[in-house]
């Protein structure tokens, strides 16, 4: 290889030329397919690249034309939204000022009230409550116009548009109720308050009136005529408020008469009283009202200790009267009288069934109601139907009647036998077996004598048995014969 520079012959494998210091490039031999090949790969990838560049523009110039489109379309429909917007605006504002819906005098109201001119406002409302009597929103504008210019009366009447008629739904009278409680509340007003809950029966607010105003008193007994003097009142409010009342005098405030204990009407007369419950905020209730008619009439009736039922036990019979009172008593079953037997001192009950009958006297003469008790005293059996029998002829042989147990009698043939028959009960005198004398023969015939005798199941004695004039058993005595 020569130097490109000087000629001089380049020895193989030198870098540069040993004569003029020349660089030398060393090239390799040129191949013409070689080249073509590269050439054209080059090519392809040239047309390659440019397709593909010719594609990302088309989609970009796609992209542009489709904005471009919505953009236009999107232009022309927000055009169209704003003038609708426009158009129902203005038929809206035609329609309400043409018609004079509520929203029209809302409006004007509103405007007269920014420009400083409330009267003209509240003018306003009035017309369209008129117009709109069943409109909620008009009527409390109107009231917080009122309230805005001092006038809380009208405020109130202006709400009770809504609590008293039916025109409204249950929330709308609830808010009602509750501005009107709001508006007496910060005025301090707690006597209308009272009055405004106390006036309606209204179930909604039964729970506002709970808080505020106290319940009723009751007055007890109820109104009428007692023919007895200390008649006692009782007066119950039952939430542990103060109570006042007044008798015979106008209606009772915190002012009046506190209640602490029981009303006393000990005198003839006719009275009225009057009671009211005060709560922590000084807040009465409505006002209770009886009237009472106090006459002395017939005195209280005795008080029997001992009621009517059976007893087994001695036991004596105590009765009570009002002092001054004379207690007077029968036990045939005729009603007592002054004529009647006194009681004095408590009275033994008698043994079996009796019926006794009080009544107490005044020192003027005046009755009371006849009590009446029954009474059934009957001792424990303590004697058996065989011993009764064996008492009875004991008894008769120790009293000679009969000469020995075996029932045999002075000068008569035969003996005589006793026979158990039956138990009764003789009134004032306790229960009794029956016991049946009959004679026996020698023959062996038997034949009732007609005598009875009654032996106590309690204690053993022994009597005759007869009958008294009304066909009642009565006891007598045995005697010899």
């Amino acid at each position: 290889m020569k130097c490109p520079n000087c000629g001089l012959e380049i020895p193989e494998g030198h870098m540069y030329c040993d004569s003029c210091g020349t660089e030398i490039n060393f090239v390799p031999d040129f191949e013409p397919e070689v080249e073509n090949q590269i050439n054209a790969t080059l090519s392809e990838m040239a047309d390659e690249l440019n397709k593909e560049e010719r594609l990302r523009q088309e989609k970009i110039e796609r992209r542009n034309a489709i904005i471009k489109a919505i953009a236009s379309k999107w232009k022309l429909i927000l055009i169209g939204t704003v003038s609708a917007i426009v158009v129902v605006i203005a038929v809206f504002v035609l329609f309400v000022y043409s018609n004079k819906t509520p929203l029209y005098y809302l409006s004007i109201a509103e405007n007269a009230r920014s420009s400083g001119n409330t009267e003209e406002a509240i003018k306003s409302l009035r017309e369209g409550n008129k117009a709109h009597p069943a409109n909620s929103d008009i009527i409390f504008r109107l009231s917080d116009y009122y309230l805005e210019e001092g006038d809380r009366d009208d405020a109130v009447e202006t709400l009770r548009l809504i609590t008293d008629t039916a025109l409204f739904p249950e929330d709308k009278v609830l808010s009602a109720y509750e501005s009107i409680i709001s508006i007496y509340k910060q005025a301090g007003d707690y006597e209308k308050l009272a009055r405004f809950l106390s006036g309606t029966e209204d179930t909604m607010i039964s729970d506002l009136r709970t808080k505020y105003v106290p319940n009723m008193p009751v007055i007890a007994p109820a109104s009428g005529t007692y023919d007895e003097v200390n008649v006692s009142l009782k007066v119950i409010d039952g939430s542990g408020n103060s109570i006042y009342y007044t008798v015979n005098d106008g209606d009772p405030d915190s002012g009046s008469i506190l209640y602490e204990n029981e009303i006393v009407l000990d005198t003839e007369g006719t009275y009225k009283v009057k009671a009211v419950a005060v709560n922590d905020l000084g807040i009465c209730s409505v006002v209770a009202e009886s009237d009472y008619v106090v006459v002395k009439g017939a005195p209280a009736a005795p008080e029997i200790m001992e009621p009517s039922g059976e007893y087994n036990q001695n036991t004596m019979i105590v009765v009570v009267a009002e002092a001054g009172n004379t207690i007077f008593y029968t036990t045939d079953g005729s009603d007592p009288d002054m004529e009647s037997k006194q009681y004095v001192s408590p009275i033994t009950m008698p043994v079996g069934t009796s019926h006794f009958k009080f009544i107490a006297y005044d020192t003027e003469g005046n009755a009371s109601e006849i009590v009446e008790r029954d009474y059934h005293l009957v001792y424990s059996r303590l004697v058996s139907a065989e011993q009764a029998v064996n008492n009875l002829v004991s008894t008769l042989v120790r009293l000679d009647i009969l000469l020995d147990s075996s029932g045999k009698v002075r000068g008569i043939d035969g003996h005589n036998e006793y026979i158990y028959n039956s138990i009764i009960e003789i009134e004032g005198a306790g229960e009794y077996y029956v016991v049946v004398e009959n004679h026996v023969s020698y023959d062996g015939h038997t034949a009732p004598t007609g005598l009875m005798y009654a032996v106590n199941t309690h204690d053993g004695t022994v009597n005759r048995l007869g009958y008294d004039s009304s066909g009642k058993y009565t006891l007598i005595t045995i005697s010899n014969r």
